[in-house]
């Protein structure tokens, strides 16, 4: 199932627009689906730059979900040892 991008996400996106910035793997997968109709690619760009950066993002929470986890875990190891 797929979670709609967050707010935090659409205004990455936008700033990125705003600057310029267009990751050409992305770009070109856009413009191959729109049969290179530009205004179209644009528009599926946009789209598949924020399920990117969505991904990441879940990604990068959960490594800090994990990290706090497991930083919680040697804690109490060594305060249950003592």
């Amino acid at each position: 199932m797929s979670q709609a991008p967050s707010d935090m996400v659409r205004s990455l996106v936008m700033r990125e627009l705003e600057e310029g910035v267009r990751h050409d793997g992305l770009w070109l997968q856009a413009l191959s689906e729109s049969k290179l109709d530009a205004a179209q690619a644009k528009s599926r760009y946009i789209s598949l730059r924020m399920q990117a950066l969505q991904n990441d993002v879940k990604g990068l929470l959960i490594q800090q979900i994990r990290g706090a986890v497991n930083s919680d875990r040697k804690k109490r190891f060594i305060d249950f040892g003592q």
